[in-house]
């Protein structure tokens, strides 16, 4: 496996984490400024990227579980798995638009930003493994 699909158990809890962290961040601020509309629009979208980073990591899991049984096969579970989210991210933008009604800015702001876990817990991810590097070589 290469190490783009390489993959800890603990990744996505600390992606989850950091999602989290920063999607909590977003509502505090609309909720400071007194836009409680706003403030639940982020949530939603908050969840929404969490959502969406749960279902990857269980998809990489499963392509994990995949590639020892059968190698070459995780790519379409991977490739599946991206599918699913897109579609799952398009319908939810219009559930929490059309139907809900929710603000966009905010819905769209708390999305954007919660992605901004997948750089941190990829930074993170890297610093970890390139210390067990250094452990290894000293």
């Amino acid at each position: 496996m290469t190490r783009s699909m390489s993959l800890q158990s603990g990744d996505i809890g600390v992606l989850l984490m950091i999602q989290f962290a920063l999607v909590a961040s977003v509502v505090g601020f609309f909720l400071f400024t007194g836009a409680p509309l706003a403030a639940q629009a982020a949530a939603y979208g908050g969840a929404m990227a969490l959502l969406i980073a749960w279902m990857l990591g269980r998809r990489a899991l499963l392509a994990a579980q995949v590639a020892k049984t059968h190698p070459g096969g995780e790519m379409m579970v991977i490739y599946m798995g991206a599918v699913q989210r897109f579609v799952a991210v398009i319908v939810l933008f219009g559930l929490g638009m059309g139907w809900l009604e929710l603000q966009p800015v905010p819905l769209l702001a708390a999305f954007a930003i919660a992605q901004l876990g997948h750089v941190l817990n990829s930074a993170l991810v890297r610093v970890r493994d390139d210390g067990r590097r250094m452990e290894k070589l000293g």
